[in-house]
């Protein structure tokens, strides 16, 4: 998605037009859902997919003639053998087109950060530094902090959009104010820095929580909440043990099914998974 807002941004800098294609609802079976993006540059060139098949071929042909009209539109196409574009899944798509000439910069930089699904990723370990790979692959914004020097770095995070050293405590009066489309997930080095984190989290609408460890952590650390004064709905907002039960072991295991649970979540698909 950084990459699709970015060549936007760069065509319209360079005088040229473009129009941004979003799917903005989809019912039944569809190859992409709500959120999918592909953009249609001047040239006719696309970026991204909104689930490819003849509904992006025919999104991008639409998008070719609104660049020439100078003008955004919306469009739904069913997916059906006997609908026009012929397809099994059954489902229907509803495709925003979103015309931006070079005047329309701001709009853009506007609608970039508004498309980012930003996590908080407190802790730098093997683990974390996996997990900020894999959530970059499925564009989450990941901002990482750690209270070791040199733990958060550009050189163990390069994908991340933000690194940041300092003590757990307070950590989220320094951070960007958390809102309830973000997520934490909490993979510190200890159990107090991970009460910290969460005893400061819980105080947030964030739409997910995840804390790292064996079950045995997670009840220690329930604990300590519920004897902090929180409540059982409050805690329940945890997941822990974190990710998705596939069995993986290693770094790069774990990080993926972590990540899939994050996926599910912003899908809105999680409870299909308890």
């Amino acid at each position: 998605m950084k990459k699709l807002f970015s060549k936007l941004k760069e065509s319209l800098a360079a005088g040229q037009k473009a129009v941004l294609c979003s799917i903005v609802a989809s019912r039944g079976s569809t190859p992409r859902g709500a959120g999918a993006k592909m953009l249609v540059l001047e040239d006719g060139r696309t970026l991204g997919t909104i689930g490819g098949g003849a509904v992006e071929a025919q999104a991008a042909q639409l998008a070719v003639q609104l660049l020439a009209e100078k003008r955004s539109g919306r469009e739904t196409y069913r997916l059906s053998q006997e609908g026009p574009l012929g397809m099994a899944c059954g489902g229907e798509v509803e495709v925003l087109f979103q015309y931006f000439a070079p005047e329309d910069m701001e709009k853009a930089r506007a609608l970039a950060p508004e498309e980012e699904t930003r996590v908080f990723l407190f802790g730098g370990g093997h683990v974390a530094r996996a997990l900020s790979k894999a959530l970059a692959l499925a564009e989450f914004s990941v901002e990482v902090w750690d209270d070791r020097p040199g733990m958060a770095t550009g050189d163990f995070f390069p994908d991340a959009a933000a690194c940041r050293c300092g003590p757990y405590p307070g950590a989220l009066e320094i951070l960007p104010v958390m809102t309830e489309e973000d997520f934490v997930v909490v993979m510190t080095h200890g159990h107090q820095a991970d009460f910290e984190v969460l005893s400061q989290v819980l105080r947030t609408p964030v739409k997910y929580i995840g804390c790292i460890g064996s079950k045995g952590k997670a009840a220690a650390v329930r604990e300590r909440l519920s004897a902090a004064g929180f409540t059982e709905e409050d805690i329940r907002r945890i997941h822990s043990p974190i990710g998705l039960p596939i069995g993986g072991k290693s770094p790069g295991e774990i990080a993926i099914s972590v990540a899939a649970q994050l996926i599910a979540c912003r899908s809105g698909r999680l409870e299909a998974f308890r």
